[in-house]
């Protein structure tokens, strides 16, 4: 990876436009002079559209010599990628394995991840070119979370703590700590505060914020108390790690995205990005199957499903999942895991197998001594 390391610091050091403001705005100050000009005289039309068109090819040569260390580091770049990557990646995409369940199921992935990423404007023009119906409402909702964001990297917690305290019920009923995590911050900020009055300002903020919250987080709230004791060398106190932490802020701006996200039903991450994420870590697996079944003239032939397990980390499990024991199979809403009156579990599917497709045939579970009749078996949710 040394090459493609050396091209990419290469890349980053000169694939940058922002010295070209200057020249742009050259551009644009002779176009406005010349405007005014002619807006002036119009006589003088001829002369001045001659004058902008030998500025315009005098400034078009200069940009197109001053831009080849962009190109030049572009090429490079792209280049050393095409020799250490010389992969197919279409070998590991099936059309058939996954049908097309709607034309704009992508285009409305794409314009939910822009609303979520706050590109409200081209998301805008998405969905109006697209023809897509998502509601305003849920946009606005987005505005206002990052209009709230944006007031958090200003260190400026009022917009945050208004919010949630008009979603305390329905944070509480998802045990959520937000509202208080941040008061906490509101007076840590006070309490570290440069000037002289921190203290005073942190000792009063908590006692107007901090009693709603004594039933459930008392020993929180002794803890921001006693650093009093440690005002003069925060340091080496036992409280450092609270009123000194670097991320608190990037923290509280994460779990105020998360939980406003939670409301509206929806992850904390866009699942465009996910998937995107989840198919490049499958991706070495898949090119490698489709290796294979080249090899041995096979074809994938599984639907909705992949022809191999791939391993993803945690945080890309969202919901439990069941594994038959009798077929060994997982279970899909189509074949829910059923719970026998013994208490085990077994697909719908192996129910059925076991039963002979007769809902009022006796069977015996496969795991006990116990018989029932698929009738009396009862859907489990996990």
């Amino acid at each position: 990876m040394d090459a493609i390391t050396k091209e990419f610091n290469r890349l980053e050091k000169n694939g940058s436009f922002d010295k070209y403001i200057d020249d742009v705005d050259e551009l644009i100050e002779l176009l406005q002079k010349t405007r005014k000009t002619i807006d002036a005289a119009p006589q003088s039309r001829r002369e001045q559209l001659a004058i902008l068109k030998s500025g315009c090819t005098s400034w078009t040569n200069k940009m197109a010599e001053s831009q080849k260390d962009i190109y030049g580091a572009l090429s490079k770049y792209a280049k050393v990628l095409d020799k250490k990557f010389k992969v197919d990646i279409e070998a590991a995409y099936n059309p058939n394995a996954f049908p097309q369940s709607g034309d704009k199921l992508l285009d409305r992935a794409v314009a939910m991840h822009l609303i979520r990423d706050g590109q409200f404007q081209v998301a805008d023009k998405l969905i109006q070119e697209a023809d897509l119906d998502i509601p305003e409402a849920l946009e606005q909702e987005f505005m206002d979370m990052y209009r709230i964001l944006e007031s958090l990297k200003q260190k400026d917690l009022g917009p945050a703590i208004e919010w949630a305290a008009s979603k305390r019920d329905r944070l509480a009923q998802s045990g959520s700590n937000l509202e208080f995590n941040l008061h906490s911050l509101q007076f840590v900020h006070l309490f570290t505060h440069p000037n002289g009055n921190g203290t005073r300002l942190a000792l009063e903020y908590a006692r107007e914020n901090f009693a709603v919250f004594g039933d459930r987080y008392l020993a929180d709230i002794s803890k921001l108390m006693c650093a009093f004791l440690f005002q003069s060398n925060l340091q080496a106190s036992p409280y450092a790690s609270t009123f000194l932490s670097p991320s608190a802020w990037d923290d509280v701006a994460h779990s105020f995205t998360k939980e406003f996200c939670s409301l509206l039903g929806l992850s904390p991450d866009s699942p465009l990005y996910l998937a995107a994420l989840a198919g490049a870590i499958a991706l070495p697996t898949l090119l490698k199957v489709g290796s294979i079944m080249r090899e041995k003239q096979t074809e994938w032939s599984s639907e909705n499903e992949l022809p191999v397990e791939i391993p993803l980390p945690p945080s890309f499990q969202f919901h439990a999942i069941f594994v038959c024991p009798v077929s060994k199979e997982q279970t899909t809403d189509e074949n829910p895991p059923m719970m026998m009156p013994c208490g085990h579990i077994v697909a719908k599917d192996s129910l059925a197998r076991m039963s002979k497709g007769n809902p009022n045939q006796r069977f015996k579970c496969p795991y006990c001594p116990n018989e029932s009749i698929p009738n009396q078996a009862i859907r489990v949710y996990f």
